[in-house]
């Protein structure tokens, strides 16, 4: 089997949304990859994506450049803001699954990540860390930390989705930036991952609405306060 060409993707494409509406089988949609010249490890990985990336769920399997730029294109095309928030939640799960497992550079397809980011019409920020080190700026030797933070609260897109669907307020205290700070606390807050990291594989999907949620800082940390962290409901009794 040959390079994968552009056509062949474009033709994945159309076979991999077929089958996730159920319009052909695995094995169908498989030999028309392999009549198209791809071999069939790769058609598998195609079709699969597509569907984890529909869904909003980590892909462990990669595609090459053009593939990842086309398939967002095409599903925001079709599917609107809220199919490319979930296909920039999937691909932001995969990025960081790949660098960590191969130790390589996704440079490119980071790029067309937030080519897509800037399409969204209320831009996700990224959260701001107090403590934080700003990666464009030299110190000392010494004078830095490691800030380590958990990366399904950083997701920018899945942060979006967390804030719209309950508000940018804290669930535990109800505090509300805007309120006391004016525009520039608007839209500010942390989101917090209710489940315990220590026991999520790496191949972990994190849905904005079940697994996430906003809470203001001073919260956040008296969340994490235990291990496991408290739970919602146990941080508003002690505030009782």
């Amino acid at each position: 089997m040959g390079k994968i060409t552009n056509e062949i993707v474009e033709r994945a494409y159309g076979v991999a949304k077929d089958f996730y509406q159920k319009k052909i089988t695995l094995k169908q949609a498989t030999e028309i990859l392999l009549k198209n010249g791809m071999n069939g490890k790769s058609a598998v990985d195609y079709i699969y994506n597509y569907s984890n990336l529909i869904n909003g769920k980590l892909f462990t399997r990669s595609t090459n450049t053009y593939a990842t730029d086309y398939f967002l294109r095409k599903i925001y095309e079709e599917n609107g803001q809220p199919g490319l928030q979930n296909a920039l939640i999937s691909l932001s799960h995969h990025l960081d699954y790949y660098e960590e497992k191969s130790g390589a550079s996704v440079k490119q397809r980071r790029d067309i990540y937030e080519k897509y980011i800037n399409l969204l019409e209320n831009k996700p920020e990224t959260t701001v860390f107090p403590d934080e080190v700003e990666e464009n700026v030299k110190y000392s030797e010494g004078k830095t930390k490691v800030v380590l933070v958990n990366s399904y609260e950083r997701n920018q897109v899945a942060r979006q989705k967390c804030i719209e669907h309950y508000g940018a307020f804290c669930q535990v205290c109800s505090f509300n930036f805007e309120d006391i700070f004016g525009d520039l606390g608007k839209d500010f807050i942390h989101v917090h991952h209710v489940i315990d990291i220590a026991t999520i594989g790496t191949e972990y999907s994190v849905d904005p609405i079940k697994d996430l949620i906003p809470v203001c800082p001073n919260c956040h940390s008296m969340l994490h306060k235990k291990k496991p962290a408290f739970s919602i409901k146990e941080l508003k009794d002690r505030m009782k």
